[in-house]
């Protein structure tokens, strides 16, 4: 990496900050969200009965708004828009495992346009149904997840990395930006998207190996990159992760992880990225 790639790196740092920081509290529920079940009528001879059809998978609206959402599978996931860090279109179609980004025409070259994503946990005082996060580091337990996706090639229009992007916090109850520091998990991403701040050494990680970036903006942001770049990863080990964050000094066994989330940082075009299917969970549940 150049040092003007660095310098890039580093002034994309200092604008996500200051856009997070200054994000709404509040999650916007995008309208029209709703399931809808058929009950079908059968005549059989004089007599009439009604049998109910299976009901049909859930429709949600599209999402244009900068920071609009949806909960989608009963409320155990969030899906957000996200559009953090450019003024140009982004609108997100959400279902039930993941999303499809149908619009982007970001021209960013400085940092990532948004974060489209979906999320379980705690996240600006939104809290997802039945969720084990907050959890404390100490006894996080076991955290997997499977995650499934779909991109454009790189090249072109299309500059972008699909990443996690993992929160802790000092206190339990914290309703606004997390305080602790921030652990992005990238899978892959085009030709000169980078992370915050610098590579610093290699370690393997689930049975792969990761360049841990170091970087800090407000917070401590470590960021572990795939040596070989995936579309998709079955039962990631979090905790691994979060304990080898943990020795290097980064987090604290004493905050807690607050949320999982799993999208894609668009710089230019970003149409067509997808979140096939997600899931994530702590000691099972």
């Amino acid at each position: 990496m150049t040092d003007q790639t660095s310098v890039v790196g580093g002034r994309a740092a200092v604008r996500r900050a200051a856009a997070r920081a200054t994000r709404r509290t509040r999650y916007l529920v995008a309208a029209g969200m709703a399931v809808a079940v058929t009950l079908g009528t059968v005549l059989v001879g004089n007599a009439v009965s009604s049998a109910a059809t299976a009901p049909t998978a859930p429709t949600y609206a599209q999402i244009c708004d900068q920071f609009g959402s949806a909960p989608v599978a009963a409320g155990k996931y969030l899906v957000q828009n996200d559009r953090w860090g450019a003024t140009t279109t982004q609108c997100i179609t959400p279902f039930d495992t993941g999303f499809n980004v149908d619009t982007a025409l970001h021209t960013n070259n400085t940092g990532p346009a948004g974060y489209p994503s979906i999320l379980r946990g705690c996240n600006y005082g939104y809290c997802t149904a039945a969720s084990p996060f907050p959890a404390q580091v100490s006894s996080l337990g076991t955290v997997r997840s499977s995650w499934s996706t779909k991109g454009p090639t790189a090249g072109g229009t299309q500059q972008y990395n699909t990443a996690y992007d993992i929160w802790f916090d000092p206190t339990k109850t914290n309703t606004g930006r997390n305080t602790g520091a921030e652990m992005m998990i990238w899978l892959n991403r085009t030709s000169w998207v980078q992370p915050i701040g610098k590579p610093y050494y290699d370690v393997s990680i689930g049975g792969t190996t990761w360049t841990v970036w170091y970087g800090k903006t407000d917070l401590p942001v470590i960021s572990y990159v795939r040596k070989t770049a995936t579309t998709s990863v079955t039962n990631l080990p979090i905790e691994a992760f979060t304990r080898d964050a943990m020795l290097r000094g980064v987090v604290k066994s004493s905050w807690y992880l607050t949320s999982v989330q799993a999208g894609f940082e668009p710089w230019t075009g970003g149409t067509g990225l997808r979140t096939n299917s997600f899931s994530v969970t702590r000691n099972g549940a």
